[in-house]
């Protein structure tokens, strides 16, 4: 099986392998599911770039300046830092009652690193207490959200809460930021999905939603029986 991100131009892929997967490319394909996404233009000026962003969002990234929060990139992280953040995750995801970062997503993360395609940057405060995550894909142009966590839902005070939410807000442009400053075209924010709250949140970075494609195809036997067995399984949850 080999996974290919970005896929810009048609056949520029090994059909030999039992399965191929793709994520977010943008030739138009029947076989594979077609779904949107949000595109933030890198080669806009930073000015333009603030301008883009949502009243309300604006005002949440600057009070989140004032804080004494600070960010960290890990352009090579290593596999302690990969489960670091595999524990923070599984933590955000049991909250959020979402997939959990198992052995296989650990497995791709540390192949992303050999291609030096694994971006790792966190949020910390002042106690150096990782506050939250955010973990890319990139090919030198585009940045690919691939992960988010923030532990803003394990607290029970509304302050706190606030201030990690802010603080979301506020690592989510830097991390724009950084990519343009490291001369990427594009970020994508991930793909939208029917959750209201994360559709907003997303809309409110001010790109513009376009239509990609993700999905795997079989060019074998094999690579049938496994997808067909996967869709088992994703339809029993």
């Amino acid at each position: 099986m080999l996974n290919y991100y970005f896929i810009k131009e048609p056949n520029l892929y090994n059909r030999s392998v039992h399965i191929v997967g793709f994520m977010h490319s943008s030739i138009p394909n029947n076989t594979l599911p077609k779904i949107e996404t949000i595109y933030i233009d890198l080669t806009k000026t930073e000015e333009e770039l603030y301008t883009k962003l949502h009243r309300s969002n604006r005002k949440q990234i600057n009070k989140a300046s004032s804080y004494g929060f600070h960010i960290e990139v890990l352009t090579q992280p290593t596999i302690e830092d990969i489960r670091e953040f595999q524990t923070f995750y599984n933590q955000f995801a049991k909250q959020t009652k979402t997939y959990s970062c198992d052995s296989f997503h650990l497995s791709t993360m540390r192949l992303l690193v050999d291609q030096n395609a694994l971006i790792i940057t966190k949020l910390l405060n002042e106690s150096e207490v990782v506050q939250c995550y955010r973990v890319y894909i990139s090919d030198g142009d585009i940045a690919f959200s691939l992960y988010s966590a923030s532990h803003f839902r394990l607290s029970n005070k509304t302050e706190e809460k606030r201030k990690l939410s802010e603080g979301s807000r506020y690592l989510l442009w830097r991390n724009i930021l950084y990519f343009k400053e490291h001369n990427h075209l594009t970020y994508d924010m991930g793909g939208l999905t029917t959750n209201e709250n994360i559709w907003k949140f997303k809309m409110e970075f001010g790109g513009e939603v376009i239509s990609v494609y993700s999905g795997y195809e079989a060019n074998s036997m094999i690579g049938k029986l496994v997808l067909w067995l996967r869709s088992v399984k994703m339809t029993k949850g």
